[in-house]
């Protein structure tokens, strides 16, 4: 499906240019609503049949909806960020809304989709905290809690390396052992109180584990049922995990 027009390689990482909550506003609203958007994508590939028809036209019409937020994004400014941070909120509520519903149903045996509940459950998470963070500018405040930082994207990156892990056909267990170790190091318990450049070590390797893997994937030098553009899309995450790192320092 196509994603927005854009090859995923070509996909930039939209990260705030100034620090101020217009800045801010602008490149969440370009990262994030088209994360959102690819999530909708991805979760119709994994509802095949007449069965799923119901979830994946909602699905679709999210991609729709996200689409138009990401088309519109580049044009907040001083003078409408505040309201278009307003729609993009509510967009993001019922969206992670859908994927708890559709979380549940599946974890129930409602539902028997190829989406694992964790996924719903993890891109849920990435709504909620868009939302929170677009609140957050329109009280013209910008700053992250570090501790709240390295807990959401600790737990985002832990739970990617162990998607890839289990995505990954089963004859390259020396990257599958890779994933897992990943996976392990960031949802230990204790990772918040771990010192600064410890995190940012980490992050940096997830980054270039994610990074590696992408082109591998692209040019069909390792083997999984990984799509191009989910490789790209967790890559991109990462870019944004260090980044944000960068900021708290």
């Amino acid at each position: 499906m196509p994603l927005s027009g854009v090859e995923p390689e070509d996909k930039p990482t939209f990260v705030p240019e100034a620090r101020d909550p217009v800045a801010y506003s602008r490149a969440d609203n370009l990262f994030w609503n088209d994360q959102l958007m690819e999530h909708m994508i991805f979760f119709q590939m994994m509802m095949p049949g007449p069965e799923l028809d119901g979830p994946r036209r909602q699905a679709a019409e999210f991609q729709r909806l996200l689409a138009i937020q990401v088309k519109e994004s580049s044009a907040i400014d001083a003078s409408n960020y505040v309201a278009f941070n307003r729609r993009s909120i509510d967009l993001a509520k019922r969206v992670s809304g859908y994927k708890k519903i559709m979380g549940e149903q599946q974890a129930e045996g409602k539902m028997r989709s190829l989406v694992w509940t964790q996924f719903f459950e993890h891109t849920a998470r990435e709504a909620d905290r868009l939302a929170a963070r677009l609140a957050l500018y329109n009280r013209r405040e910008i700053d992250d809690d570090r501790a709240d930082l390295i807990d959401f994207w600790s737990k985002t990156m832990g739970e990617h390396s162990g998607f890839i892990a289990h995505l990954l056909e089963p004859t390259e267990r020396l990257l599958i052992d890779q994933a897992s170790k990943l996976e392990n190091a960031f949802l230990r318990e204790g990772f918040k109180q771990v010192p600064g450049d410890d995190v940012m070590k980490a992050a940096h390797e997830v980054l270039d584990f994610k990074t590696i893997g992408e082109k591998g994937i692209k040019s069909g030098k390792i083997k999984s049922i990984i799509h191009p553009s989910l490789a790209s899309h967790v890559r991109r995450e990462a870019v944004r995990f260090v980044d944000e790192l960068k900021r708290t320092a």
